[in-house]
């Protein structure tokens, strides 16, 4: 047998060990398995399909395992996806084994058991086999390695194999309870609550709460049959719908369990002094029936009874109404901790977070028996981290709350405690462990049955995509959420990735569909009741009208008297005034676009969402000062280099200070950032971020008489000038400065017929002398 040596380690193919300076390093078989078919095959690069095929039975995996396994191997070695010292990402085919390796024979040992391994595990890897290399675009190597992953979580999802619940028994979805007409009206969303609550104690997958309110409210609450409108969404899913009603001083309860095709339905019934215990009977006598083992009693009846007033408050969408009977019970003042815990949450969900911050922070010290009890309060404490920009923060207590979870049953919370991880890395662009928590997330939520969870998921994958300056990679998943969210009738939802589709195809130049997307989106705004969310819609459309060249409209929208001048954050505050300033300029009034601008503070941000704005204010105020002659230093511009990585961002950075130093005539430095600019431009292929960086570059290059450089450069956005004003208008520059004539002819025509509103520069206008 062979062992092989390389820097510190040691992997010995006997005895199936890894050894770090004689140290044994734990790792899961399929990973050792990993690990010694790239040492063994290093003289060439592994496709990923024969990594699989070798590694699960009957090759059933996806890309996003693989990528999980190739990540525990290299942490295993100390190496990661940037370092990459012992195993590389091959861009577009697989992995191979880098590191400088010494093989060496040993004895054989005498025979011994075989080691652990995975149930489906393959016994040996299948000889070499090259396969045929996908010819696919070669991008930065961490970037493609998070592709790889992101691509197959896609298929995966597309598939269905990530459904990994009790098939016994369908998802279970719990309608509001029919009531009487007085003061027990708050028990037809609470009682729902409580019956679902009690389902999902005793192991059956039931969707929250939450997502049933929602899809009713889509539908049309109280139009027809609530039963036979969800049934027509959740064709498989057990239906519970029931009853509760006071009756000669006690309360009956009753709930119906039904599904597609079954006859009669499974029926139960409970009374009791009061209604929580009525109703929480109700549910168990439920669950026994379904045949499983109903969960304890977690709260006396008078707790229970205002926790759930408050929960029906939250799922009629009134947290003001919440909030007040919470501190309408005495028993808050005496610290009981539950009711604190959901006026934390409750004070979160109305934005008061100074308050729920304090309340959380009152309770944490104090809660150490119960850990998941403990484990909510620490989800609750880093979404108010992530609302509040704190993501280092909010990234401690998710992780603290994961940790502390532990291998409790409790899918739901653990998909929001990686979920919120996995946001925070995203924002601090950690984007390979973000993808890992995204990827626990979606399985728990699947494995909690909430769908709208899995969609949240897959909508903040492609969020993160578009971060990466992958809008290509992006596309899949915000369609995958789209598609879903659509299924469940949850409109709002549908509306934000219809946004985030329209700024992943606006990327890549596919304005057609980029447009379809946006007026998808658009057409829905009736149907939003949120006026924080009314707004943003406001801002995507006015951001589409400015690209059309349809400034009166774009006017017309970011005057709208709704939108009240109170966004939801300062990032959007920001995001305004760069698209007023932008119609400012577009309409020709530079000092107005810079006097919109002037309260931006220039640097980056430490969010990286909110960061693209603060990158296009850069860039559009020192547009503005380099056409205008008002160029003068910008002390405080954020350095687009320095010793941090690349990101989505640099490019424009860059192509700000090529500006600044175009302006300052410091042509030198210029030409260097300029170039600099479109060479990353071109390594993220981003066709949008390619082009941005092209229009000033061109411009620059024919400023100085630099011709033949400047077709070289305007030569690569050709393609997209028969529909892009900005790239015709590339064409148009270009072909006046050569002097061509028909040429010229041809991209005047192209721009006017793109322009709309906007007024093509007077000078190229004129023919070619």
């Amino acid at each position: 047998m062979t062992a092989y040596h390389f820097g510190a380690f040691t992997l010995d193919a006997s005895t199936r060990e890894l050894r770090k300076d004689g140290t044994r390093i734990a790792l899961p078989s399929r990973a050792f398995t990993c690990l010694l078919m790239l040492v063994e095959r290093r003289e060439r690069a592994v496709d990923r399909d024969e990594l699989i095929r070798a590694l699960w039975r009957h090759g059933a995996a996806t890309d996003v395992q693989l990528g999980q396994l190739v990540v525990q191997c290299r942490r295993a070695l100390d190496d990661d996806g940037q370092t990459q010292w012992a195993i590389r990402t091959v861009a577009g085919f697989g992995y191979q084994w880098v590191a400088p390796t010494a093989a060496v024979e040993v004895a054989s040992a005498p025979p011994a058991p075989a080691p652990p391994r995975d149930r489906d595990a393959a016994v040996a890897p299948p000889p070499p086999v090259r396969e045929p290399r996908r010819a696919r675009r070669v991008g930065l190597a961490l970037m493609f390695a998070i592709l790889l992953a992101a691509t197959a979580a896609w298929l995966w999802h597309r598939s269905g194999e990530q459904a990994r619940g009790d098939a016994s028994i369908a998802r279970v979805v719990v309608l509001p309870l029919a009531t009487g007409d007085g003061d027990d009206r708050w028990l037809r969303l609470g009682g729902m609550d409580l019956v679902a609550d009690r389902l999902r104690r005793s192991g059956l997958v039931v969707q929250p709460s939450e997502l049933t309110v929602g899809q009713l409210r889509a539908l049309g609450e109280g139009d027809g049959d609530a039963a036979a409108s969800l049934r027509r969404i959740a064709p498989t899913a057990t239906l519970v719908e029931g009853e509760v009603r006071q009756r000669d001083g006690r309360w009956f309860a009753r709930v119906r369990a039904t599904r597609e095709g079954d006859a009669p339905p499974l029926s139960v019934a409970c009374d009791d002094a009061g209604a929580i215990a009525a109703v929480r009977g109700a549910a168990d006598r439920l669950a026994a029936a379904l045949g499983r083992m109903p969960a304890d009693a977690a709260d006396a009846d008078s707790v229970g009874e205002t926790l759930q007033r408050a929960q029906a408050a939250l799922l009629a969408n009134e947290p003001d109404t919440a909030r007040s009977i919470l501190l309408g019970d005495a028993r808050l003042a005496h610290d009981t901790p539950r009711l604190r815990q959901q006026l934390a949450e409750v004070d979160i969900r109305a934005g008061r977070l100074d308050e729920a911050r304090r309340t959380l922070e009152e309770l944490l010290p104090a809660t150490t028996t119960d850990r998941v009890f403990r484990a909510q309060l620490l989800a609750a404490r880093g979404l108010i981290a992530v609302r509040s920009g704190e993501y280092a923060d909010a990234g401690h207590w998710f992780g603290e709350g994961i940790d502390l979870l532990g291998d409790a049953p409790e899918p739901q919370l653990r998909g929001r405690l990686h979920n919120g991880r996995a946001v925070s890395r995203t924002s601090l662009e950690d984007y390979p462990a973000a993808l890992l928590d995204y990827g626990i997330a979606r399985d728990a939520f699947q494995r909690a049955g909430d769908e709208g969870g899995v969609a949240r998921v897959d909508g903040n994958i492609g969020a993160m995509e578009l971060l990466r300056a992958h809008p290509a990679q992006a596309e899949p998943y915000l369609t995958a959420a789209i598609a879903r969210f659509e299924a469940l009738g949850l409109v709002q939802e549908r509306i934000g990735e219809l946004q985030l589709l329209f700024e992943a195809r606006r990327a890549q130049l596919d304005d057609a569909r980029a447009w379809e997307a946006m007026d998808a989106s658009w057409a829905q705004r009736a149907r939003v009741p949120s006026r924080y969310s009314r707004l943003s819609m406001r801002l995507y459309r006015t951001e589409q009208l400015l690209q059309q060249g349809r400034h009166n409209e774009a006017g017309a929208l970011l005057d709208d008297p709704a939108n009240d001048g109170r966004p939801a954050d300062a990032a959007e505050n920001e995001r305004i005034r760069l698209l007023r300033a932008e119609l400012a300029w577009r309409r020709g009034d530079g000092d107005g676009a810079l006097a919109e601008l002037a309260p931006v503070p220039a640097g980056a941000l430490a969010s990286a969402d909110s960061d693209l704005i603060r990158a296009d204010v850069e860039l559009l105020r020192a547009r503005i000062e380099r056409a205008t002659g008002h160029a003068r230093a910008s002390p405080g511009a954020a350095d687009p280099g320095g010793d941090r990585p690349a990101n989505a961002r640099t490019p424009i950075r860059l192509l700000a200070a090529a500006n600044r130093a175009w302006a300052e005539r410091r042509d030198d430095e210029a030409a260097h950032a300029f170039a600099a600019a479109f060479a990353l431009a071109q390594a993220q292929g981003v066709p949008l971020t390619i082009l941005r960086v092209a229009q000033d570059y061109v411009d620059h290059l024919l400023a100085r008489g630099r011709v033949a450089e400047a077709a070289v450069i305007a030569n690569q956005v050709a393609l997209w000038a028969d529909h892009d004003y900005d790239a015709a208008l590339v064409q148009l520059a270009l072909a006046r400065a050569q002097g061509r004539r028909e040429a010229w002819q041809a991209a005047l025509d192209a721009t006017r017929r793109l322009a709309g509103e906007r007024a093509i520069p007077r000078v190229l206008g004129v023919p070619p002398g």
